[in-house]
């Protein structure tokens, strides 16, 4: 009964991880529910956080790579400072020194998810395999904009998300590749129908790219920790991520749009939300079915900068044979009546 991507992580030959953001957001925060499976199974985490944030509003913390873009990469600690507004790169890594002493102190990579295209990102990668000998890399996608293939009439922030699925995808010499989906359901506000989300796991599944799924549960070491780490990131920045309430909201029980979850509050309006279970769980993917499956992969994969990411989606768009789909909405229930 244990789901196929947890099996493969606890592989003994498997002892440094990557964990880090899909692209943008908190995505690499949402990792944190994993660290105490992590540690239970004995590997060493490092962690990246490709985010929204721009390191350098970030002092006191090195620059330690330099894409050919121009974007830079920061190794953040724990005493680094950050904007007052939004830093949870530095948050995460007192965090951990907080609940973590013996391996203080702690840090993460901080690298900003507009700036970077698949060759600049495939290069950081290489080079963070070198240097902390890492065996398997997991991509944390708050959301589910990650699936889209690029023929939806919603994507979310799509260049990001495929940007660093392309790279880890053309990664060599690792012993596992996995995308994990926490949140879905959450990128409705951001374009993405619920129905083409699950679409998008049905085809995985098909291709032999689909690799389980575990829900977070409201006791559970994962979810206790990571709530512990929204909280101490909050008590320290003004920003709140709409995604991560979404997730606390629907472990601890939360259903439906009429009233606001206290996870919420700063983020949505009554009526203009829905949380269900399915932002609970934990979805994972082969990251090199993903990379087959998408479009958006193919279409920008070559390109030398951010710009031309964007100009290679809209002409792939552009010459989708049947345009891009109709917006996708699951069956009404007055519908199967008598099916």
């Amino acid at each position: 009964m244990v789901p196929t991507f947890l099996a493969r992580l606890a592989d003994p030959s498997i002892e440094t991880v990557l964990v880090c953001g899909c692209g943008g957001g908190f995505d690499f925060l949402q990792g944190a529910t994993l660290l105490p499976e992590l540690e239970r199974l004995g590997k060493r985490v490092v962690l990246g956080s490709y985010s929204f944030g721009e390191p350098e509003r970030i002092d006191d913390a090195p620059v330690v790579f330099t894409a050919e873009t121009g974007a830079v990469v920061k190794r953040v600690l724990g005493h680094s400072i950050p904007p007052p507004d939004y830093g949870p790169e530095v948050h995460l890594a007192s965090f951990l020194d907080q609940e973590r002493p013996e391996g203080a102190p702690h840090f993460v990579y901080a690298y900003y998810a507009r700036a970077f295209t698949v060759p600049a990102l495939r290069a950081f990668y290489a080079e963070l395999v070198r240097r902390h000998d890492i065996d398997a890399v997991i991509l944390v996608d708050g959301g589910s904009d990650s699936l889209m293939r690029g023929d939806e009439e919603g994507l979310g922030d799509p260049i990001e998300d495929a940007v660093s699925v392309g790279a880890v995808a053309e990664l060599e010499g690792l012993k596992l590749k996995l995308l994990l989906s926490i949140g879905l359901g959450a990128d409705r506000f951001n374009g993405v129908s619920d129905a083409a989300s699950l679409r998008a796991v049905a085809e995985l599944t098909e291709a032999g790219g689909y690799l389980g799924a575990v829900s977070l549960e409201p006791t559970s070491p994962g979810f206790t920790f990571y709530k512990r780490c929204v909280e101490h990131v909050y008590a320290n920045q003004t920003f709140r991520s709409a995604l991560t309430g979404f997730i606390l909201s629907a472990t601890e029980g939360h259903y439906g749009g009429e009233l606001v979850p206290p996870a919420l509050r700063s983020r949505v309006s009554p009526g203009r939300f829905f949380v269900w279970p399915l932002m609970a769980m934990i979805w994972a993917f082969d990251v090199e079915a993903v990379a087959r499956r998408s479009k958006i992969v193919g279409w920008i994969r070559e390109c030398t900068t951010v710009r031309d990411c964007h100009l290679a989606l809209r002409r792939g768009r552009d010459l989708l044979a049947e345009g891009p789909r109709e917006v996708e909405n699951l069956p009404r229930q007055e519908d199967m009546v008598g099916y």
